[in-house]
């Protein structure tokens, strides 16, 4: 892993996260779920633990971790594709 990839893949996983915490806040201000929160609770409620999303901490972390992890495999493939 050469080190342009590896600042791509941090940059990526750094605006994954602020994605799951800015719908984290939308849906706290809100009261009502955000658009960026669905497919989460839709992925977790496959399984049968989307009333997990009701504790406010489980669906920050939750959010955190899959669009954290997306945008690291997004950043990951840009930077290796210049």
């Amino acid at each position: 892993m050469d080190k342009k990839n590896l600042k791509a893949w941090k940059k990526g996983a750094l605006v994954g996260g602020l994605v799951g915490v800015l719908g984290t806040v939308i849906t706290h201000l809100s009261g009502d779920i955000s658009l960026i929160s669905i497919p989460v609770v839709l992925l977790f409620s496959t399984f049968g633990a989307g009333l997990l999303f009701l504790s406010p901490y489980f669906e920050l972390l939750s959010l955190v971790a899959v669009y954290g992890l997306i945008g690291a495999i997004i950043g990951y493939l840009i930077g290796g594709a210049k």
